[in-house]
């Protein structure tokens, strides 16, 4: 199957949309890679592209691993309508090397509006051994510096003839990384200004300073993550939280001892402040018995008039118990506090199996109902009240058998009840890919949801099929049965690649059922044209909807040209006719430009 960075297709996965917030039936979020295949972080970073039909204030995406764990998270602000790639280097928030497996890139978004999208991306990260034999010397070593400067500054104009109203951004982004054997720093200045009488932003700015010493490091962050507090079946996590955020981290080994701390502090936007704090001992070597202990304190303003604080702390030991190898019992114990709640407790017993292309976990998780970790990352995202099990499996078999190759398998699920009510909350996830012959790839996802909401069913197949070194196809067909909407989306996508210039046709059907609209059932069939070489792009997208009282077309189009002057700097100037998300055709012009460098 190969890496799979940087191939166009469209292969929708299933778009879940919350019914809370405002809601359009063709979804805001479009990913064209909801498989992307194998991941080797040795040949370069993961690169996912995705579309947003209508400005954002915020993008999250998370990292997951086969069990469903979060080890690495990201986050970007004020985006706009248009096409975006997020690229990962297949490391987690402690800039460790992920090992070999099945993860998963969920992104969720919250428009302007006030919509919310959800969509994942399914990988495979596997680091491929270099062939064998002697590599041709460089001609001359490429020069480096411990340092590098990089940035762009933007501007752009949109006129909106529906409404006769004039906008616009002008955005500045300058990124500072430096690193040597003992230091690392890296600091991100992004302001955001719109107008006509809008705010200034500055909430992408970010920055890092970590120093190491033999045997340890301590880290200062500001709006980033301090890194996943450690323990072996991963209930406790980094704390979360947004905009103000200042902490450090320190890290010290000595033998078989290994302690961390950590602290931070934050502001939100609201009149929201916390702060936090955690401490980890933990001893023993990797194959024989470990112990571990932990502390963690979380204290937040209360969201009223009052200077009151809300307190939460947990306490924790928990072991890792090798059987035989590579098996291995996994068990923590937790007892909480909170000043709204009673202390409980909460623990996790998990048997692990891990031989590299086979990994295996089984075990039983028991919350409290008066559990109260609210500060962390337990696992599902269940905090309190529950107990059942989980399980997962990950398995890539290096196998061919005639045509029939190379199948991945993964399974995910969770059976869990409440102590107040049995009330059930269950989540199954399956995925299998594999290759017949040389020229074609599979993909099959199911996923199944229940809770008190209600049952969630949702189906991703795609087939690909590669015709030649440059044209290559893709169908996909996806359905989603929710308790009270149904959907429907087929795709057949096409792409082109020949040395520097690409294109792609994409062809789209959706229909989509709610039983509480009076315009359901909705259908869409859209058709998009891409062009690209080295200084020119070309898009342009056609979309014909309908519901039961009214129909509509939408034609948008873009043109980009970029240009590179003196090694390192490259201006790109477009321009765009059309709204991406309208029902139909609107009088929206907006023209820009970019200095990168």
């Amino acid at each position: 199957m190969g890496a799979l960075r940087g191939v166009t297709l469209v292969l929708f996965c299933g778009l879940l949309l919350y019914p809370s917030h405002p809601v359009r039936a063709d979804g805001d979020l479009r990913i064209p890679l909801n498989d992307a295949g194998i991941f080797d972080p040795g040949q370069g970073p993961l690169s996912v592209a995705y579309e947003l039909r209508t400005d954002a204030d915020e993008v999250a995406v998370g990292i997951r691993d086969f069990r469903g764990q979060v080890v690495h998270q990201y986050r970007f602000v004020e985006l706009l309508a248009g096409d975006h790639t997020f690229e990962w280097d297949g490391r987690d928030q402690n800039g460790e090397h992920l090992p070999d497996g099945n993860y998963e890139l969920l992104f969720e978004v919250r428009f302007k509006d006030g919509g919310l999208g959800r969509s994942l991306v399914t990988v495979r990260l596997a680091t491929i051994a270099a062939a064998p034999g002697a590599t041709a010397p460089e001609p001359l070593p490429p020069e480096k510096h411990a340092y590098k400067i990089s940035g762009s500054v933007s501007s752009f104009w949109r006129h909106d003839g529906e409404n006769h109203e004039d906008t616009g951004q002008l955005r500045a982004r300058t990124r500072f990384s430096y690193a040597d054997d003992a230091r690392r720093a890296e600091a991100l200045f992004s302001i955001i200004d719109t107008y006509p009488g809008g705010d200034t932003n500055t909430d992408a700015s970010q920055a890092m300073v970590e120093q190491r010493w033999n045997g340890g490091q301590i880290k200062g962050v500001f709006r980033e993550g301090l890194g996943s507090f450690d323990d072996p079946v991963k209930l406790f996590s980094d704390f979360k939280s947004e905009r103000q955020k200042f902490g450090f981290r320190v890290d010290q080994s000595l033998g078989d001892w290994q302690a961390t701390g950590l602290a931070y502090t934050t502001e939100g936007d609201e009149a929201t402040e916390a702060s936090g704090a955690a401490a980890r001992l933990r001893f023993g070597q990797e194959g024989r018995w470990q112990w571990g202990a932990g502390f963690t304190h979380r204290e937040a303003l209360l969201q009223d008039d009052s200077d009151d604080r809300y307190r939460n702390q947990a306490m924790a030991a928990d072991v890792k118990v090798p059987i035989i190898e590579p098996m291995s019992l996994l068990m923590e114990f937790v007892h909480t506090e909170d000043t709204e709640k009673s202390s409980d407790n909460g623990y996790t017993a998990m048997m692990a199996y891990d031989q590299g292309r086979l990994r295996l976990s089984a075990g039983y998780i028991d919350l409290g109902e008066d559990f109260a970790a609210d500060f962390a990352d337990p696992l599902h995202g269940i905090t309190s009240d529950a107990r059942g099990i989980e399980a997962s499996a990950d398995y890539a078999a290096p196998i061919t058998w005639r045509y029939f190759k190379a199948p991945i398998a993964t399974m995910r699920l969770f059976d869990l009840k409440r102590h107040s009510d049995d009330e059930k909350v269950r989540e199954i996830d399956t995925s299998l890919r594999f290759g017949i012959g040389e020229q074609d790839a599979f993909f099959f996802n199911w996923y199944g949801q229940e809770n008190a909401v209600g049952t969630t069913h949702t189906f991703l197949g795609t087939a690909t099929h590669q015709w030649n070194p440059r044209w290559t196809s893709s169908l996909q067909v996806n359905r989603i049965d929710a308790e009270d909407s149904g959907t429907w989306r087929f795709t057949l996508d096409t792409a082109y690649r020949r040395e520097e210039q690409t294109a792609r046709a994409a062809l789209e059907w959706i229909r989509r059922t709610i039983d509480a609209s009076a315009l359901s059932p909705y259908e869409e069939t859209s058709l998009r044209l891409d062009w690209d070489n080295t200084r020119w792009g070309a898009q342009v997208q056609a979309r014909y909807s309908h519901n039961e009282d009214d129909h509509g077309i939408n034609l948008f189009g873009r043109v980009e040209y970029r240009r590179e002057f003196l090694h390192r700097y490259q201006v790109v100037t477009y321009a765009s006719l059309g709204n991406r998300s309208a029902f139909d055709t609107e009088k929206q012009v907006e023209v820009g430009m970019e200095l990168r460098f």
